[in-house]
């Protein structure tokens, strides 16, 4: 299947500079995966197949960054301006879903319009592009998914942000803590490396938009842990631990 990016809308958006980058996977980060509550055919590795366009290119369960010792953890893009397309979104509430990036500035980001913005909001579907340009040039950055961005809010529910880099994610449901591995930071969108297929700097990322760090279960208790809710591509650099120093570094070299 060929994937054509249509006519682009340009969002102009304003940051600051930034400090140290985030710090490198000492080890493999673990994700656990489930069962997709959404039925045949709907899975990551079936999502991942058709937008490649052939069956086991990428094996979603262990080719993700962060698979490898060495990726870098948490992850983030780098970039003055990209494109976005958007590739599906199965989930159920995918009309309340928004997604939309944040400055990585290596702590936990505050989404209050001011150094962040949204790119897609819940009324859009496949197909749907944008561009995100930096007027203050290069720019750390990463994303994330409001999964009710769209809607009031039942009483005693609380409003659900995930972010790419992990270690913004609370520890489990409520941040009461993980109930499977990773412990230190739910993983809640993956990440792959798609270059080799799509083009230098091509990127896919897989949100999961329920708590990842919940039991795992049957629907619709807890999550699924499926990755197959938000699926975008975007083309941009990513970020580079040979030339990144990690926090420990910037932390000794300050003292």
């Amino acid at each position: 299947m060929k994937w054509i990016l249509p006519a682009a809308v340009a969002v102009l958006v304003s940051v600051s500079s930034f400090a140290a980058p985030a710090a490198h996977a000492a080890s493999p980060v673990p994700v656990t995966f489930g069962t997709t509550w959404d039925g045949p055919g709907q899975e990551l590795q079936s999502v991942v197949d058709a937008y490649l366009g052939a069956p086991g290119l990428i094996n979603v369960q262990t080719d993700y960054v962060g698979a490898t010792a060495g990726d870098l953890d948490g992850w983030f893009w780098v970039g003055s301006s990209f494109p976005m397309l958007m590739i599906t979104e199965i989930a159920s509430n995918a009309n309340t879903n928004g997604l939309g990036w944040y400055a990585e500035n290596y702590s936990h980001p505050f989404i209050d319009g001011v150094q962040d913005g949204v790119v897609f909001t819940g009324d859009q579907g496949a197909g749907a592009s944008a561009v995100v340009t930096f007027p203050s040039g290069l720019t750390h950055f990463g994303f994330y998914l409001d999964t009710h961005t769209m809607i009031q809010l039942p009483a005693g529910e609380e409003a659900q942000l995930f972010f790419t880099n992990r270690f913004y994610n609370d520890l489990g449901p409520s941040g009461l803590g993980a109930t499977h591995a990773p412990f230190d930071g739910d993983v809640q969108a993956l990440v792959f490396d798609v270059s080799k297929w799509k083009g230098r700097n091509t990127w896919l990322v897989c949100f999961e938009d329920r708590d990842s760090g919940a039991l795992i279960g049957d629907c619709c208790t807890g999550t699924d842990n499926d990755f197959n809710d938000f699926v975008f591509q975007i083309n941009a650099d990513g970020a580079t631990p040979a030339l990144k120093p990690s926090f420990g570094s910037v932390k000794a070299g300050g003292r």
